[in-house]
């Protein structure tokens, strides 16, 4: 599949993901989050790296995606991956880093939820 296909497939995921997420079905919204961005991330794989803008948005959306999908440690390898492309815009690079900080935060949130209490 080329480019724009992947990313159609990641969008209609989405938007699943998006409708199951305001039905309350958490469970089921973090997996199709999960799918959406692995497709996000094989769009990643066939893009033009010439292409600077549109590999920004696309990593961007693919660890926001991982985010929602709270797969976290995944969201963190892509989102490390991306920033040390130096291509990348600016505005790309900041908003991996905000998701970065926001991942790291959730994660430590999480780990305080599920800590045993003594």
């Amino acid at each position: 599949m080329s480019w724009i296909e992947h990313h159609k497939v990641s969008e209609d995921l989405a938007s699943q993901a998006q409708t199951a997420l305001s039905n309350g079905r958490q469970q089921e919204a973090q997996a199709l989050y999960g799918r959406a961005a692995q497709a996000e991330d094989r769009s990643l794989a066939d893009l033009d790296p010439s292409k600077t803008r549109t590999l920004g948005i696309s990593a961007v959306s693919t660890v926001s995606l991982y985010y929602k999908a709270a797969e976290f440690k995944r969201a963190e390898e892509v989102a490390s991956r991306w920033l040390e492309f130096d291509s990348l815009p600016k505005f790309a690079k900041k908003q991996l880093r905000d998701l970065l900080d926001a991942i790291r935060s959730e994660e430590v949130s999480v780990q305080a939820q599920t800590a045993p209490h003594f």
